[in-house]
């Protein structure tokens, strides 16, 4: 959000810089795009397994319909961050307006970071509908699905980022992207403000709403109408996305805690980047591990994709080593 991956080229030319400088920089650099593109292929590769199961008839509940749009969020991320984290090591943007254009939406990171940012948010709306059901089931089926908080979620994280895009610019001289704002107080509140929205105020309320989950599931504090059977699935699902939530915590942490503390690090703002766009993509490549870890339904999914295993799991079923239980949803309501 803040700087754009092109400032991890090595200006050899600069007098300043001793060759073992340049060489141990020009290695961390290398470490650093490696490490971004085994994640971006982890998570095209899971997301987009994601959006398969989740969009088969036998998982078309609510919750896995929120769900998958947060696949679709996190795919972006991966697919919108590629330009910016690997691209732009080998190519040059041209000077002028397209060079401007192409700077504010891509090289820059914005529109990853909009996806980004509306991953987080989509959270937030997941973690809303696991209250709603588990505290007040009724109601939640009374009411029907909340469709209308996806696009509230992208409108959002559009209006957030606005500001980054319009003050990003492209400096030729330079061959970097940057960003003009009038000066340094409003830079830094900015950044704060987006930090904040992005991750801190998240984390916030996903703890206060799986803390009031969990303390109604321990206490049983739910409907008289709920039967065991919903309870049990309320619980697994529940701890599934209090995994995806607590990932998502621990990943956006670092880069909330060091924006905070950005004038008291060195490199300021660009390390901020750095950490940021790292903890991006690793929370993005894990939620699909979260799924397939959780849900027996979506591991069956999965199988049901590779030859071999659904050759394994028919012959299981034929011979009676299968078990018995029925399917159980990612979540029935």
């Amino acid at each position: 959000m803040y700087y754009n991956c092109q400032s991890l080229k090595i200006r050899i030319g600069s007098p300043k810089k001793s060759f073992a400088f340049i060489m141990i920089t020009g290695i961390a650099s290398l470490v650093y795009a490696v490490f971004l593109s085994i994640m971006i292929i982890f998570n095209i590769a899971g997301n987009s397994f994601c959006l398969v199961i989740l969009k088969r008839k036998v998982m078309k509940t609510s919750i896995n319909w929120l769900l998958f749009h947060l696949a679709v969020a996190d795919l972006l991320v991966a697919v919108l961050f590629i330009h910016p984290c690997i691209l732009s090591h080998f190519i040059e943007l041209p000077g002028g307006v397209i060079g401007n254009v192409l700077c504010k939406f891509f090289s820059s990171g914005s529109l990853g970071w909009i996806a980004a940012t509306t991953s987080s948010f989509l959270l937030v709306v997941i973690a809303t509908e696991r209250y709603s059901a588990t505290l007040h089931p009724l109601k939640k089926k009374r009411s029907g699905r909340s469709s209308w908080w996806v696009p509230v979620a992208w409108v959002s994280a559009i209006l957030l980022l606005m500001p980054s895009i319009v003050v990003t610019s492209y400096d030729s001289q330079n061959q970097q992207c940057k960003q003009h704002f009038p000066d340094n107080t409003t830079a830094r509140a900015y950044k704060i403000t987006w930090s904040t929205s992005n991750s801190l105020l998240p984390m916030c309320i996903l703890g206060y709403l799986y803390a009031r989950i969990i303390w109604c599931l321990r206490n049983r504090t739910l409907v008289p109408c709920s039967s065991q059977r919903a309870t049990t699935e309320s619980r697994k699902v529940t701890k599934m996305l209090i995994s995806v939530s607590a990932i998502f915590i621990m990943c956006w942490t670092p880069p909330a805690v060091l924006c905070l503390l950005s004038p008291l690090i060195r490199g300021g703002y660009t390390t901020v980047y750095y950490v940021s766009q790292a903890s991006a993509l690793l929370n993005s490549c894990l939620n699909p591990l979260v799924y397939t870890l959780h849900s027996q339904q979506f591991r069956k999914n999965l199988v049901s994709f590779m030859p071999c295993c659904k050759s394994k799991l028919l012959d299981s079923r034929l011979t009676g080593k299968a078990t018995n239980s029925p399917d159980i949803r990612l979540l029935t309501y």
